[in-house]
């Protein structure tokens, strides 16, 4: 299981053959963190990355957001965030 601290990027990729009807399945698993065991879905631990697009016009799609198309690239920086919660009542 991931933590915020581990030191890694955790990335899910899910193939064009992924059926929709799975999809749906995986996200709704989202939230309890079982679409990890989802078949159809490879997740790729890693302390950085390089993302280059087979094709132009290729659809990026980082954390929900669109990205413009190109080379995506990222590294993972030792205590790069601090993250502090309160007690909620």
């Amino acid at each position: 299981m991931s933590k915020m601290n581990d030191g890694l990027f955790h990335i899910l990729v899910v193939r064009a053959s992924c059926p929709r009807w799975r999809l749906i399945l995986m996200l709704l698993q989202l939230e309890s963190g079982n679409h990890i065991h989802c078949k159809g879905l490879e997740v790729i631990s890693c302390r950085a990355y390089r993302l280059e697009p087979l094709s132009y016009n290729s659809y990026n799609d980082i954390d929900g957001e669109l990205v413009e198309d190109g080379v995506i690239q990222a590294h993972m920086m030792p205590r790069g965030a601090q993250f502090f919660a309160g007690k909620v009542d």
